[in-house]
């Protein structure tokens, strides 16, 4: 597996949707670097490539290109769902792409933040599962 499992990393993982359809996605680690060990389950903010014009408040878009991003590997248009926070083990990932740089990775905390802690919000579940958005 390329590339440690850190904050900021993105990890291709399956994640349900709001159907509770679970599909292989890229998804983005929100766990504190300091937090990870081998057995503590790591917070994800799930990303997508169904996006509408406007974006939607509680998307993000991340740097991509048609070859993969030489940062975040990402090959398509795609966002971090900032509601749409999953809970993973780390058996659960499949393969390790790029990084999300810092700006960026500051402002999914800050939607995650300010979007979850709203009496509405979304909860973030266990095995993977979630409340969010359709599939990549």
């Amino acid at each position: 597996m390329p590339g440690p499992v850190q904050f900021g990393r993105i990890v291709w993982t399956e994640i349900a949707d709001a159907n509770g359809v679970r599909k292989l996605r890229p998804a983005v680690i929100v766990t504190p670097s300091h937090r990870i060990t081998p057995t503590a389950p790591l917070d994800v903010v799930a990303v997508t490539s169904r996006l509408s014009e406007p974006l939607p408040n509680d998307h993000l878009l991340l740097l991509w290109h048609t070859q993969g991003h030489p940062r975040t590997g990402l090959n398509r248009r795609c966002a971090a769902v900032c509601t749409w926070v999953a809970r993973i083990r780390h058996e659960d990932i499949r393969d390790v792409a790029g990084v999300v740089p810092g700006a960026v990775m500051l402002a999914i905390l800050s939607k995650v933040t300010t979007l979850l802690s709203s009496p509405t919000g979304p909860q973030t579940r266990t095995g993977g599962e979630s409340l969010g958005d359709a599939s990549v």
